[in-house]
């Protein structure tokens, strides 16, 4: 059944359809296998990105429909946008490997148009463009049910195989899924809420996915994901209060029937026990504290600019074991400086209290159609930004796509119901500023393509000159730059 109506189907429309096959599938289903899990995610995002570029360079509509909800934002925060992309543009041109830094600054570009598109979407058809969402969120939460209750009952059949953290698979690290889940887990109660009451079957169906996502959660001992639903549930309770009760309430029988699952299918199955607990008393522990003090180091010395975009995973700069510093915030001082951080957190900060509150209040007067997802997505936004400041959730591939899909969401909400035009820049000025910013950045991030190709060199290079056998991603599964032959580092002092 196709979502949309056939006369007013139009690029975004279909892009906004291609976004959901990426959510659904890409989670749990492999591609290109011959990439590897992390590098495939890449690829088959890199791909769908450039997609959403032609798009909007192609059709007009599409163009029109993304600059009017872009012009309906505050003019403040259409220079901040504008100014944090002058920085990155000038910061990628001064830094030692210009073309990563200006792939970085492209992908961003690239993912801020997806969110547009997203929000141009709601913005016109906002109650079938969210159930869409919903339904493409808890599909791909299906799937990987499947996926892993076909590892399971592999784990069970031959007891060489282990049941156990191991279990969880379709990432490359353990830590990606659980990014995935700190998106997905709050929306995919918010399905449960929403759903009419005579859909018994399928609120069962979205209510059991929910609870099988925290027995996934205690299974892979994460700290992130525990503590950015602690973040997102209190933060929906005390934004919404009476309004949050059933989200909340829905929530926690999750959690409990997850519980109850963890007991029979890791417990019983593996005599695993759960360490989430004994986790979270290490939290301020491990090599984060020292990448975050890397960061501060590297505003010190570049305060303005920051080192380059992605430049925190260039040897010279730093060579510890991470090539990212595990914090959004402490990312982008040292990666884009000092101003352009300001900016951006101002922006996170102003804009997203003014979305809550429009949102708590329109749940108040009962002129929200889907109040339920309103909480659902303030816990998200809520659980996602707070799990951001100690996690990759801005570096991995699904990650990013998420973080468009949630951040367009609730800008098109927000759009739907503040009908201001804007007073910034005119029509034309827009276009030509967007458009060019569109199609800069899909040469650069389409030539990663390229830089694809040569992967497996450079990982082998890495992995002859240091004296370890683990990888670091950051856009690649290596994630340190200009790592083309051992000589890149060989002089580089590995820190402790």
């Amino acid at each position: 059944m196709n979502v949309w109506d056939s006369k007013t189907t139009c690029g975004s429309q279909a892009a906004v359809l291609l976004l959901g096959i990426y959510v659904v599938v890409v989670p749990s289903i492999s591609l290109i296998p011959s990439l590897g899990s992390y590098n495939e995610k890449r690829a088959l995002q890199i791909g769908f990105l450039l997609v959403v570029g032609g798009t909007l360079l192609i059709s007009g509509t599409t163009r029109r429909r993304w600059l009017a909800v872009f012009r309906g934002l505050p003019a403040l925060a259409q220079w901040g946008f504008g100014t944090v992309l002058g920085l990155g543009i000038l910061s990628s041109a001064l830094a030692p490997a210009p073309f990563y830094a200006f792939l970085e600054v492209g992908h961003f570009v690239l993912l801020f148009a997806l969110a547009g598109i997203v929000a141009s979407v709601i913005h016109q058809k906002p109650k079938r463009a969210q159930w869409f969402l919903l339904g493409a969120v808890a599909l791909s939460a299906l799937l990987y049910a499947v996926y892993f209750a076909v590892r399971y009952g592999g784990a069970l059949a031959f007891p060489e195989l282990e049941v156990g953290r191991e279990t969880i698979g379709a990432f490359a690290n353990t830590r990606f899924f659980n990014q995935y889940q700190t998106w997905t887990l709050p929306i995919l109660v918010g399905g449960a809420v929403a759903l009419p009451k005579q859909w018994r079957a399928a609120r069962g169906i979205v209510f059991t996915l929910a609870a099988l996502w925290w027995t996934l959660v205690f299974a892979s001992n994460v700290r992130g994901t525990v503590l950015a639903m602690a973040v997102g549930t209190v933060g929906a309770w005390l934004l919404f209060r009476s309004h949050a009760h059933r989200w909340i309430a829905v929530q926690v029988a999750s959690m409990a029937a997850g519980g109850v699952l963890y007991f029979f299918l890791f417990y019983l199955g593996g005599e695993a026990v759960p360490q989430v607990a004994e986790r979270l008393k290490d939290v301020g522990q491990g090599g984060r504290p020292h990448y975050w003090m890397k960061c501060l180091e590297m505003a010190w010395m570049n305060p303005w600019l920051g080192v380059g975009p992605m430049h925190y995973a260039w040897p010279p700069n730093n060579f510890a074991s991470g090539a990212h510093p595990h914090s959004a915030f402490f990312q982008w001082l040292a990666e884009w400086g000092v101003p352009s951080t300001t900016i951006m957190s101002s922006l996170a900060v102003w804009g997203g209290w003014s979305w809550m509150k429009q949102e708590r209040d329109a749940t108040e007067r009962e002129e929200d159609l889907l109040p339920e997802v309103g909480v659902a997505l303030v816990a998200s936004v809520l659980a996602g930004a707070s799990h951001a400041m100690v996690s990759g959730l801005i570096v991995m591939p699904v990650s990013q796509v998420l973080l468009a899909v949630v951040g367009g969401w609730a800008w098109g909400r927000h759009n739907c119901s503040d009908k201001r035009t804007g007073s910034g820049l005119s029509r034309w000025p827009h276009h030509a500023i967007f458009c060019a910013a569109v199609l800069s950045s899909m040469p650069v991030v389409g030539a990663a393509t390229k830089d694809l190709s040569t992967v497996e060199n450079r990982r082998e290079a890495f992995l002859e000159a240091v004296d370890r056998t683990s990888l670091s991603p950051r856009y690649w599964t290596q994630g340190y730059i200009e790592v083309r032959d051992s000589s890149a580092i060989e002089q580089v002092p590995e820190e402790d």
